[in-house]
């Protein structure tokens, strides 16, 4: 049917289409401009009214990945020049672009990226290019990875609130935030561990692309931050030029340079009519909760339960959804939701193929939903992932109380009534109750995902016990199958689905409607606004998001890092 309408509507479309091809063809504009700024989301959820008033996320980066395969295969397209402006995306998203940019140099392409200044995921991006450009007052601000642990014991002391929180797990450290005034050595031993295998693959890359040794790009890096001019004396840059100088100097002012979204819209009217795959898109970001998502500007802010079983419902129900790809993003949360999130995704992959592909962070619960039987599944060399541990427990304010004059009185019908609130220390017996609880849990959490990855309980649990590990570690202890971002599992599609190499895939992006607690929504929403407003990198924004997210949860399978990694 589809090619019966296509050819009965030719006197239409196939004019325009040849005419687009010819002005394609013979036109004078060899380069595209492309214009990085923001958190780079997967695609961008429609704007609220409530959105209009939080900063751009920036363009998406899937139309981005898209649009650099075809400049691969252009032959009109003679250079790609990448403006980076502010940039706040994590090394996942970053790296990405960095393997997009590189396959389109390796096409034989010219790649220049120009900055006014660079953090380490703009720099990490400008890597995959045949030459980087810095405003001559502009900074290289990279001098290596650091990662910081917020202790907030002493302030909780101060506040007379005791943190009863109990953790499976020798690396589970989540819980030393609330419990304990210094680092233990299992987590220093794993901050030193994740740091410095980021620092050696930022070394290796500057090394591949600037052609240093791997001695000296380490040496230059940890000289940082750096002026433009040290930087390029060092090597690690390739000019000091304003942009005006640039945008001249590539025949802009003769409009000789065409936007981003002229080239995608050029690219929409030569492409010639043909059937399309469909692939879902399913997103698992931010916090792992019971009940609904909380949105955000650029997708879930946190992943409800019953808001991913809707999506996954819709894909799975539609027939022209081909297979799904589940894209995560979560340092985890809930621990009971992770599980029904697990089992959700368990029983689709037995109706449709299902793929996984890890991004910044998938740790903890995040890593519990990406682990299914059967899926294969794709990290980041730089994605924080694994910390199979739970934690538990709660915060107790009876000091607090004291201390403001209040006091507390309760009728219960057993010793154990009130087990859950706040305003009472547990006895012995109870946190006896809560670590067997945390123990069942975490026995039945090791044997899912050695399940899921088709290994052993032993195996499993010798690199789970609550430790984080880089994508690039996590494939080495085979807790990954593959590195790469979405361009690697666009391949794999094509080949499970018996498609060309070619073939276009259309994303599709479901995001359900919330059916129940409007209310609660709208002001989560608010919510979001205001921390949005207010920095979404802030560690105290985090704790509070945290706060709403896991209210009255007592189990949580969460990551022990909770600012978000090295950008």
């Amino acid at each position: 049917m589809r090619w019966f309408w296509l050819v009965l509507f030719a006197p239409f479309w196939l004019p325009r289409w040849l005419l687009a091809r010819a002005r394609w063809r013979h036109g004078k504009r060899n380069t595209v401009q492309l214009v990085l700024r923001g958190s780079l989301p997967d695609v961008a959820n429609p704007r609220t009214l409530l959105n209009w008033f939080r900063p751009s996320p920036g363009p998406e980066l899937l139309p981005l990945l898209e649009g650099l395969t075809a400049v691969e295969r252009d032959d009109r397209l003679q250079t790609v020049v990448v403006r980076i402006e502010e940039l706040s995306c994590g090394l996942g998203r970053a790296e990405e672009l960095r393997a997009a940019l590189e396959r389109v140099r390796r096409a034989g392409k010219r790649v220049i990226v120009h900055a006014d200044e660079l953090s380490l995921s703009g720099y990490w991006i400008a890597l995959g290019g045949s030459s980087i450009h810095l405003s001559p007052t502009g900074t290289l601000d990279v001098a290596g990875v650091a990662m910081q642990f917020l202790l907030l014991r002493g302030l909780l002391d101060r506040a007379g609130v005791r943190a009863q929180l109990l953790a499976q797990g020798k690396y589970k450290s989540m819980r030393e935030m609330f419990t304990e005034p210094e680092l233990s050595a299992a987590n220093r031993e794993m901050l030193a561990s994740l740091v410095g295998d980021l620092s050696d693959q930022l070394a290796q890359r500057v090394s591949d692309a600037r052609r240093l040794s791997l001695e000296a790009a380490r040496a230059h890096v940890h000289a940082g931050p750096l002026h433009a001019r040290d930087a390029r004396e060092r090597g690690l840059i390739d000019l000091q030029q304003y942009w005006d100088e640039l945008w001249e100097e590539l025949g802009g002012e003769q409009h000789r340079v065409m936007s981003w979204s002229e080239y995608q819209r050029a690219l929409r009217r030569r492409r010639w009519p043909s059937r399309s795959r469909q692939i879902g898109l399913l997103r698992i970001s931010g916090n792992i909760r019971m009940g609904q998502d909380r949105p955000g500007p650029s997708g879930p802010r946190a992943t409800g339960h019953r808001s991913l079983e809707r999506a996954l419902r819709r894909l799975l129900r539609s027939p022209r959804t081909d297979a799904i790809v589940v894209r995560v993003d979560s340092p985890g949360g809930s621990a009971l939701a992770s599980d029904l999130m697990w089992r959700e995704l368990s029983r689709a992959a037995r109706k449709k193929p299902l793929f996984v592909s890890m991004v910044d962070v998938a740790a903890s619960g995040g890593f519990y939903t990406a682990c299914l039987k059967g899926v294969p599944v794709w990290a980041s060399p730089t994605t924080f992932t694994g910390s199979i541990g739970v934690v538990g427990g709660k915060f107790e304010g009876s000091e607090l109380l004291s201390k403001l004059g209040i006091r507390r009185a309760a009728v219960t019908s057993g010793p154990h009534a009130d087990f859950h609130s706040p305003t009472r220390p547990w006895q012995p017996e109870e946190l006896a109750k809560l670590e067997g609880d945390l123990a069942t849990l975490y026995r039945d959490f090791v044997s899912k995902m050695a399940e899921g990855r088709g290994v052993s309980y032993e195996q499993l649990h010798a690199v789970a016990q609550g430790r984080v590990w880089t994508g690039k570690q996590a494939q080495e202890v085979a807790l990954v199958d593959h590195l790469g971002g979405l361009h690697e599992v666009g391949s794999a599609v094509r080949e499970r689905l018996g498609l060309a190499v070619g073939t276009r895939l259309q994303w599709s992006s479901v995001v359900a409607p919330s059916r129940f607690g409007a209310q609660r929504n709208a002001a989560e929403d608010l919510l979001n606004g205001v921390l949005g407003s207010l920095g979404e990198s802030a560690e105290w924004s985090s704790a509070l998001e945290l706060a709403l997210d896991l209210q009255g949860e007592r189990l949580w399978a969460l990551a022990p890092l909770l600012p978000r990694p090295p950008r």
